[in-house]
């Protein structure tokens, strides 16, 4: 087993040595550039710079990572579920806006939204609610969404993180 890597050496040698360039075309080399000269002047470094203008989470609220965390182990509390299962998309969009709209409150919430995966996963209502979210009627209130965990729905599901209501501190 220890030759058959000089076996395939040789023979690729063997090979590299048969090759002949094509008629009529030419290897373009590329053109040798001097580099821009740099401005030799090192900026002036404060080591405490970052610790100065560290951001720490709110106290009485979870890190935005603490939050990532609960999301992919489907540990949130869910404040209200809309079910758009066989619902025409114009529909399911309308429904959607109403249920988002009667639970916008003071406090920021989170909804579930079932949409069903569709025939392969494919369905209409899953591909569209991204668009939704990102919509002129849906973004002033939502702060974003995710898949739901296989507990809540799985790919057939989403979470949706409402804002706080305006003016609400």
């Amino acid at each position: 087993m220890n030759n058959k890597p000089q076996d395939e050496d040789a023979a690729w040698q063997r090979v590299k040595a048969q090759t002949r360039p094509l008629r009529g075309k030419t290897i373009e080399t590329a053109k040798k550039t001097t580099p821009n000269k740099v401005n030799k002047q090192r900026p002036i470094r404060d080591a405490n710079l970052a610790e100065k203008h560290r951001a720490e989470p709110p106290r009485n609220q979870p890190s935005r990572e603490d939050g990532h965390r609960r999301v992919r182990r489907g540990k949130i509390e869910i404040h209200g579920q809309i079910d758009l299962h066989g619902l025409y998309e114009a529909k399911a969009r309308t429904q959607l806006l109403e249920f988002v709209l009667r639970s916008i409150c003071p406090q920021p919430r989170t909804l579930l939204v079932i949409t069903g995966k569709g025939i392969a996963g494919q369905g209409v209502l899953r591909r569209a609610l991204s668009g939704w979210m990102s919509s002129v009627d849906f973004s002033p209130h939502v702060r974003g969404f995710a898949q739901a965990h296989t507990r809540h729905g799985g790919s057939g599901a989403w979470y949706v993180f409402l804002r706080r209501k305006p003016g609400a501190n």
